[in-house]
């Protein structure tokens, strides 16, 4: 399992892109997260390649990609809310769809 496929879950969504969010392990692996260094909409990703930065309760760490593509979305809420990455359910932990190449 790479470093990346621990931290995220990858679904697939109707319009074609991959929303990926953080995973159950990860929220138990950081603790609460406090900051979040979002990806930009365009830019490209590397499977394994830089993603995002977190400032977080149990740790201060960059997260690789999990997958490869173009951002084509970020979870707007995130900007200013950081409350949906902490919470229970993995729906609400998304981060950004990717149009995967």
């Amino acid at each position: 399992m790479s470093e990346a496929s621990k931290y995220f879950w990858v679904k697939k969504q109707a319009n074609g892109t991959s929303r990926v969010g953080l995973s159950d392990g990860a929220v138990d692996e950081l603790g609460a997260i406090s900051f979040i260094d979002l990806p930009e909409v365009n830019a490209t990703l590397k499977a394994d390649g830089e993603f995002i930065s977190v400032e977080a309760e149990k740790a201060v760490t960059d997260i690789p990609s999990p997958i490869a593509g173009t951002i084509a979305a970020v979870n707007p809420k995130l900007e200013n809310d950081l409350s949906d990455l902490n919470s229970t359910q993995a729906d609400l932990r998304w981060i950004a769809e990717v149009k995967e190449v």
